[in-house]
């Protein structure tokens, strides 16, 4: 058996290790991955819902429609436009927080539409189908990008009409107009300027990227955040008891 000094050093190691450990709400899932949770969903839209307006997307046939290419998408953080000030030293780290995922939906290869997905209630599940094929493009362009600059992100937010490419702190609009400059580039710290101004100026959170909520900015995650750190300071405590009584129970034997 260890000696006491060794166990209590082995327990204090322990409950370190413990404080260490990073949530895991700030990774990224794999795109893969989110495409086999919701794709089951996404079949009942294309054997239900899909078909009385499958015109309207250009389809033929909604038993070929299938999920296609797929990137994470980033929306700007509420947290950014509540806590900083317009003329800061902002970086695409403080602007931007993950959104959700975008996929191309497609039939036979063709590109018809795109397929929203976001957290709900801690799952995802798809928001909605639109036939836009702006996304679509943006999708294809941050999948060639990263190749070559792996810190691109694909920017996707309604409220502010951003739809494009984030990467070497620079924003980079792929289509449509976004409402903040007229110029198709832009620095970041430029860009979160002038969110932060358009923010203060409308003297409300602008609904998120997600349809018109408010930023989905994860109710759920920043639950799922606390229950981690909760249960991490739980077991620390429970360590720290179990060595206390361990230490008595040698003492009172000495």
């Amino acid at each position: 058996m260890l000696p006491v000094k060794k166990k209590l050093g082995f327990v204090l190691l322990m409950i370190f290790s413990l404080f260490m450990i990073s949530p895991a709400e700030a990774s990224v899932a794999p795109v893969e991955q989110i495409r086999e949770l919701v794709n089951p969903e996404f079949m009942t839209y294309t054997s239900g819902s899909l078909r009385p307006v499958k015109d309207d997307y250009g389809i033929t046939d909604t038993e070929d429609v299938q999920l296609g290419e797929g990137q994470p998408y980033y929306i700007v953080s509420s947290e950014f436009l509540k806590s900083s000030s317009a003329d800061g030293e902002h970086t695409d780290d403080d602007i931007f927080e993950h959104g959700g995922y975008l996929f191309v939906m497609e039939e036979n290869g063709k590109p018809v539409g795109n397929v929203d997905v976001t957290k709900e209630n801690g799952a995802w599940s798809i928001f909605k189908l639109s036939s836009g094929i702006s996304p679509v493009q943006a999708i294809v362009d941050t999948r060639q990008q990263s190749a070559a600059v792996p810190d691109t992100k694909l920017i996707y937010d309604q409220a502010f009409g951003l739809l494009g490419i984030s990467q070497n702190e620079k924003y980079i609009q792929k289509a449509g107009e976004h409402q903040l400059s007229t110029a198709q580039e832009i620095d970041i710290r430029s860009l979160g300027n002038q969110l932060i101004q358009q923010y203060q100026a409308s003297r409300k959170l602008p609904p998120g990227s997600a349809g018109g909520r408010l930023f989905p900015s994860d109710s759920t995650h920043a639950h799922g955040k606390y229950y981690t750190v909760g249960a991490v300071i739980f077991a620390g405590f429970a360590i720290i008891g179990a060595a206390v009584m361990l230490f008595r129970k040698r003492r009172s034997k000495l």
